[in-house]
């Protein structure tokens, strides 16, 4: 199963914004992690991947993926939502390329962005997410969404704080106090509103 999972990620996934495949093994098996698949003819089909910080109230959809050719039919959405079903009572947050900046792909990158607004995710107003992996050329720009069971319009900035924090630390194996979540909390305002 880890096979067909990783071809599709490596399939899905920009090369710039990719983890090394030991590291996608290792998220399939830690107990932070959940991993949920789609299977067709007892093939996977789809798959997505939550971070689970024990010690934290929120999640992180690190990864979710549809084969190439099962796109566009739904496939997506029911995933989603298989996804975020047994954890309804977290916020989600989701890391997605930005359509603000000028890009060869920003025509698909809004197309992702109304794909999860259409699932009831809210963007994180004023953040210009550093994705911290490291990689040849520049990081896309990014934006934070926001998945919640309970729409909201707003959270306290100290939650994402700490939230981005974690994430650094135990996605991205990064510093806790790493200076770039400052420079990128510097415009978000308190409370943060979501749009």
């Amino acid at each position: 199963m880890f096979r067909e999972l990783y071809e599709i990620y490596a399939a899905s996934i920009a090369v710039r914004e990719q983890k090394p495949e030991a590291w996608i093994c290792a998220m399939v098996r830690a107990p932070d992690h959940w991993v949920g698949v789609m299977k067709d003819a007892g093939h996977v089909k789809g798959f997505s991947i939550l971070f689970l910080p024990p010690a934290e109230r929120f999640a992180l959809l690190e990864y979710m993926a549809v084969t190439p050719e099962r796109r566009n039919r739904g496939l997506g959405s029911a995933l989603f939502k298989q996804t975020v079903a047994p954890h309804a009572s977290l916020p989600i947050l989701l890391e997605v390329d930005s359509d603000r900046e000028a890009s060869a792909d920003r025509g698909l990158r809004t197309r992702r962005q109304q794909f999860y607004r259409r699932l009831g995710c809210m963007r994180v107003s004023g953040l210009h997410y550093i994705l911290p992996l490291p990689g040849q050329g520049p990081v896309p720009e990014m934006d934070v969404m926001l998945y919640s069971a309970e729409p909201l319009r707003q959270l306290p900035k100290g939650d994402l704080e700490r939230w981005l924090r974690t994430i650094y630390r135990d996605v991205y194996r990064c510093s806790f106090d790493d200076p770039r979540i400052d420079r990128m909390l510097h415009d978000v305002s308190d409370p943060v509103r979501l749009e």
